[in-house]
């Protein structure tokens, strides 16, 4: 699948955070993609070509943990097992990933395992959480994510509007040069939106440190991102936008 070109330069400079929550149908052909970047030991993770690529292609790298593949859903022993294996060293990797491919099944006391491992665990443990119904993890797990969308060809379009935000923003547009583009969305779909405002965030978040004055925005566009995996209209998500900006 196509990625986006800021998540390529993330993988390629080993710029990724330690958890991300991998939504939409392409759900794990990304996450595959983001296990083999993270154990990657060329240049340009991921390079395809290393030891590291192709043992993760081939699904037999140590240092990638596939949890619950079969989708019964972890219990709460097994999850302990989880965190006492993340402070074992990895194998032969820099680091350690661990897969959930039905994160969704995962009971109360499971997640809150999993969210002290996600904010206390050593420095080389990576964590993807897998799902097609992310409403159904705890609200704390999801804030300490990254959320990643992947799904099909309509992201393309989302990332351009992305760009085209984050464009406003930085460049101080007033409020009524930016009404007309928030009223166009009221047509997209909220997950759209979503995408939409992953590349926002992503761009924002890269000139941080020559705009310091960006992150009062960041902090009020956050909540709306978290917003697009619930059952919230896109009129309803374009109002928001267009109070926080």
């Amino acid at each position: 699948m196509e990625l986006s070109q800021h998540l390529k330069t993330r993988m390629a400079q080993r710029k990724l955070a330690h958890a991300y929550l991998v939504v939409g149908e392409n759900r794990r052909q990304l996450a595959d993609q983001l296990a083999a970047a993270w154990v990657c030991t060329g240049e340009a993770p991921p390079c395809g070509r290393c030891a590291g690529c192709r043992k993760a292609a081939q699904g037999i790298h140590p240092d990638i943990v596939r949890a619950d593949p079969e989708g019964e859903g972890l219990k709460a022993e097994a999850v302990r097992a989880l965190r006492s294996d993340a402070y074992i060293l990895p194998n032969e990797a820099p680091r350690k990933v661990y897969l959930l491919e039905h994160a969704e099944l995962l009971n109360q006391t499971g997640q809150n395992i999993l969210l002290k491992l996600i904010e206390e665990g050593p420095s080389y443990a990576c964590f993807l959480f897998l799902s097609p119904n992310p409403e159904l993890l705890l609200p704390t797990i999801r804030s300490r994510c990254e959320t990643l969308r992947a799904s099909g060809e309509e992201t393309h379009q989302a990332s351009q509007e992305g760009e085209q935000l984050a464009n406003l923003i930085l460049t101080g547009a007033p409020p009524e040069a930016c009404l007309p583009f928030l009223i166009s969305l009221e047509k997209r779909d909220r997950e759209e939106i979503g995408w939409m405002l992953e590349e926002t965030v992503a761009r924002l978040t890269a000139a941080l440190p020559q705009r310091p004055d960006l992150l009062p925005v960041l902090d009020r566009l956050a909540p709306i991102q978290r917003a697009c995996d619930f059952n919230i209209s896109a009129g309803h998500l374009c109002g928001w936008l267009a109070a926080a900006l």
